[in-house]
């Protein structure tokens, strides 16, 4: 059979709509997996298991109370710790970070809270929501944590306490820095006196688009974007209203001391370095900023006890000193 010149522009035809049909199923493919992969570690992030708390002996622990609250924006009971000192009205509050609870570090968080209270801080230690024993169904990495924050600074003072610091590790630090920033007194000025925040991201969405792939182990292009988008839909809130950075002002601002390493892998030093100089712009006299060489993210207490709590304790000697 003879194939004319009509018969070949015809097959060639058919040969190129096959090619170009087979590229656009391919590329919806990728796009569908992408998508799918997408959604499915933005879930992930969002619920965490829940890390139990940690089993020790009851003669290794000071005297304290279990309290239970609700989070400043809904019906989420909290749980923690309240170690108590009599006649003081100083009181600093643990934030943990995303993944973990009421004890940072384990057993080891309990010498910790013995250092405050052997200074005269009452200690309160909770679970943010859907973390420990607390209830919540998503972890938000600090947008609605701060909400959680919140609560505990309210708990506090109804407490009676005046003199307040926040202790915050990670996430957890990021989550104080925006929850103090929207604890005000009726003058406008902070609630909390102190913010030690130990190896924060600056800004939510900045930091899931440069660092997200350091937690889900997969390619920054094109996940962390796509990741990133998925899981402030899937979240329910803007990422961009997830921003330390800019949540400070010079009316909401206490003193601030930043901890960060220069070798965390996980959260980089630039966050802290950009929350340092915002701050220092409004308020030089209230910053610090401790740069370390530790090797972990927010390692520095249980790599160096003693330098950590005389760190701490120096800064807040100037905080109540002025």
């Amino acid at each position: 059979m003879r194939i004319t010149g009509v018969t070949y522009a015809v097959r060639k035809t058919h040969r190129t709509r096959y090619v170009v049909l087979t590229a656009v199923v391919l590329l919806l493919v990728a796009i569908a997996a992408v998508i799918a992969l997408s959604v499915y570690e933005s879930w992930q992030l969002l619920h965490p298991d829940k890390k139990p708390i940690d089993a020790f002996s009851s003669n290794i622990v000071p005297e304290y109370r279990d309290i239970t609250f609700r989070g400043a924006d809904s019906t989420i009971v909290l749980k923690g710790w309240l170690f108590g000192v009599k006649n003081t009205n100083r009181a600093v509050i643990f934030v943990h970070s995303y993944g973990k609870n009421r004890l940072e570090f384990g057993v080891d968080t309990v010498d910790l809270i013995k250092e405050f209270m052997n200074r005269g801080y009452s200690v309160l230690t909770f679970d943010l929501r859907n973390s420990g024993e607390s209830g919540g169904k998503d972890c938000t990495f600090g947008y609605n944590e701060k909400e959680d924050v919140k609560a505990a600074i309210k708990y506090v003072r109804d407490q009676g306490y005046s003199d307040i610091t926040l202790l915050g590790f990670s996430t957890g630090a990021s989550a104080a820095i925006m929850a103090c920033a929207e604890s005000t007194n009726a003058d406008g000025t902070a609630m909390v006196d102190a913010v030690i925040a130990d190896s924060p991201y600056s800004d939510l969405r900045s930091y899931f688009l440069s660092s997200l792939h350091r937690w889900t182990g997969i390619p920054s292009f094109p996940f962390n974007r796509t990741i990133s988008f998925a899981f402030s839909v899937t979240g329910g809130f803007k990422m961009k209203d997830a921003s330390p950075v800019d949540v400070m002002t010079a009316e909401n601002l206490p003193h601030l001391m930043l901890i960060h390493s220069r070798n965390d892998d996980l959260v980089p030093v630039i966050n802290s370095i950009e929350l340092y100089q915002k701050y220092s712009a409004l308020n030089a006299s209230g910053a610090e900023f401790w740069q370390t060489e530790y090797k972990g993210h927010a390692s520095g207490y249980m790599e160096n006890r003693d330098e950590y709590i005389e760190r701490i304790f120096s800064f807040l000697d100037k905080v109540y000193r002025d």
